[in-house]
């Protein structure tokens, strides 16, 4: 086959999640002109992984303001979003976001060094929208509880922690709220 090596690499692991960005865009790059094999490419990083190493902490108040809110439209859409492009940074751990990969709702309080979490999902898809702008197909958990834990540097609206850290400073609360 084609792309024999590269699918190995991304059945074991073996590539980064900028990586499988690029190995994705390439690929898409390749299908649209043709190359019926990338599409195996494409469907193999698009694999949910069985399980996660890592968690993105999701702020949803644009501009910290809770009149701009838009948890309740993701959840009600079935969607998450994230089009701040001044940030390049958060805007990179955005398009690093793969299928399987876990999300937590936030709203940081950084007085009080805390966040409240308010809902979890999980990514099912990844789509572009008319602008060409990534957003997440989620499927977010029916729980309704909010709970308080450590803030845990997440100042940013798009933070990842990986399970070591999150082991190491999160309550066993969070871990009963996310039915882990």
């Amino acid at each position: 086959m084609k792309y024999q090596k590269q699918l190995a690499a991304i059945t074991n692991g073996e590539y980064s999640r900028a990586k499988l960005r690029r190995l994705l865009a390439n690929a898409e790059i390749k299908f649209k002109s043709g190359d019926n094999d990338a599409k195996i490419i494409m469907d193999a990083i698009n694999v949910p992984t069985p399980s996660y190493t890592e968690i993105l902490f999701m702020g949803f108040c644009p501009g910290r303001t809770i009149d701009n809110r838009e948890d309740a439209m993701w959840r009600e859409k079935g969607i998450c979003t994230f089009s701040w492009e001044e940030s390049e940074a958060q805007m990179e751990r955005f398009q690093n976001v793969r299928v399987g990969d876990k999300i937590v709702l936030k709203k940081q309080n950084i007085k009080r060094q805390i966040m409240e979490l308010s809902g979890h999902g999980k990514v099912t898809s990844v789509k572009r929208n008319e602008e060409g702008l990534k957003y997440l197909v989620m499927n977010w958990s029916d729980q309704e509880r909010i709970i308080e834990v450590p803030l845990m540097g997440c100042s940013d609206t798009v933070n990842i922690k990986t399970m070591d850290v999150i082991e190491e400073q999160m309550p066993e609360e969070f871990f009963e709220w996310l039915g882990a």
